[in-house]
């Protein structure tokens, strides 16, 4: 596995164009890979005024394309892949980490007679954003206390696809930050490597993890 970096120059049109439209960078970000395609997990960071794509990828990708779209050219590196099967292998049950996500937290409410899983709606409180990731933490490996993480932005993204662009495509991103505890380390090494919840292929599930400034988050939750 591999994680990549990139810088993003958010004053160029094409960047900001992207941003807002985010089968864009998916289908750039697929185009760094040869042979077979993957789904690969990417997000959008904001730190301060600085904003960059990050990628984990199964191969190493080639995104000088993207580095030549959206990036700066008087760069060096254009981009920066790093192994992460090392930093992954480290992962080890009882270790505490503060933890960025990057998600869309749905639920499914069945229609009436209808015999599938019903459709899926976004869940628009804090309250109910924060308790969809508290009900899955422990599927996913970790553990959380409520008052250790919050919800840090939460938007609605929209935008058309498909080459007639008729296609309508709706969600809610959700930005988490806290600290977490790992209960199960191959489920957190699977949430990290395959995503949470629904909306990957738009830069959604992504999490990435760092070591806490603060063993326990203290008055109010860790945030960046």
């Amino acid at each position: 596995m591999y994680l990549t970096r990139i810088a993003l120059d958010a004053k160029r049109r094409t960047t900001m164009r992207a941003i807002a439209a985010p089968q864009m960078l998916h289908g750039a970000i697929e185009s760094g890979f040869n042979g077979e395609r993957h789904r690969n997990l990417w997000r959008i960071d904001w730190l301060d005024a600085n904003c960059y794509l990050l990628v984990v990828s199964e191969a190493q990708p080639d995104f000088t394309h993207i580095a030549e779209q959206f990036g700066f050219l008087d760069r060096a590196p254009l981009w920066e892949t790093k192994d992460y099967d090392t930093f992954l292998s480290r992962i080890a049950a009882g270790q505490i980490w503060q933890f960025r996500l990057r998600a869309n937290p749905v639920h499914a409410v069945k229609e009436k007679g209808a015999n599938e899983r019903g459709k899926l709606l976004a869940h628009v409180t804090i309250d109910q954003q924060k308790n969809w990731l508290l009900t899955r933490s422990t599927n996913l490996g970790f553990s959380l206390e409520a008052d250790a993480f919050d919800v840090v932005h939460s938007e609605w993204k929209k935008f058309s696809k498909g080459e007639d662009k008729r296609r309508e495509v709706s969600f809610r991103a959700v930005s988490f930050e806290g600290v977490l505890t790992i209960t199960d380390a191959n489920l957190f090494r699977r949430a990290l490597v395959e995503g949470v919840g629904h909306g990957k292929a738009y830069g959604m599930g992504m999490m990435t993890i760092v070591k806490p400034s603060l063993v326990k988050a203290q008055d109010d939750t860790i945030r960046r």
